[in-house]
């Protein structure tokens, strides 16, 4: 967990389909984080993020891998317009 911070930094995450259906895509959604990398404050943010947009649920899980941490998102969150297609 992060110790009390006020400095805040805005992070791209990429957001990755959970099963990949059709019509979904990876995407990705700027986020103003506390200034550390810690996966819960992630985990908060993206929750934040989509309930801000009317979306429950959308996050299944926060990963990492060699580019950094990404969200696996649960297909139906597709069905909505939020973020950017990553090209």
């Amino acid at each position: 967990m992060c110790a009390t911070v006020k400095k805040r930094t805005a992070t791209e995450i990429r957001c990755v389909p959970r099963y990949g259906f059709a019509e979904t895509e990876v995407r990705t959604v700027d986020l103003d984080l506390p200034a550390c990398d810690d996966a819960f404050a992630l985990r908060d943010a993206l929750d934040f993020f989509f309930s801000s947009h009317g979306i429950s649920d959308a996050v299944y899980a926060v990963e990492v891998d060699d580019d950094g941490y990404f969200a696996v998102i649960n297909d139906e969150a597709y069905e909505h317009a939020w973020g950017r297609p990553l090209l």
